[in-house]
């Protein structure tokens, strides 16, 4: 099984602000029990922004959270179901989340790799493109998971 799980993709949700956003992924960390400390992700998740932009290009964004309430590396994936403003670097807004959890013991191993294949992965026009237009969590999670999977 690939990191990207479909229980942990999310389509279509009504989220309207960046902060509505980090609250979702923060919760869902908990449900998934991906960490036990719902509040201290939603922290770390704020704090990694404050820093600089996780708003990449074209509607995309990766924000991510280390702490060491979270017990595995994980990414959730949300879609929204309209744009919302982030800072992004071209000035879009984001509508296509992809959000990593790492642990603290993990911070500069696990979390440099995931986020540098994410980030390249997302400079890549025909992934953009088809994660676009993909309808289906399995169409997200195949996709990723297999181009993820190229550059290990």
């Amino acid at each position: 099984m690939g990191i990207i799980q479909e229980e942990k993709i999310f389509l279509n949700q009504t989220m309207t602000t960046q902060e509505e956003v980090f609250e979702f992924l923060a919760r869902q960390a908990k449900g998934l029990a991906i960490s036990e400390d719902e509040q201290q992700v939603y922290q770390k998740l704020v704090e990694r922004e404050n820093e600089g932009t996780t708003g990449m290009m074209d509607g995309f964004a990766i924000p991510h959270a280390k702490d060491q309430s979270i017990s595995e590396p994980s990414i959730i994936i949300v879609t929204l179901a309209e744009g919302i403003e982030w800072n992004s670097l071209d000035g879009q807004s984001i509508n296509f989340v992809i959000a990593l959890f790492i642990p603290d013991s993990e911070a500069g191993t696990t979390h440099l790799k995931l986020l540098s294949a994410v980030a390249r992965l997302l400079m890549r026009n025909e992934v953009t493109e088809k994660l676009k237009t993909a309808q289906t969590k399995t169409e997200i999670a195949t996709l990723l998971n297999e181009k993820i999977g190229e550059n290990e």
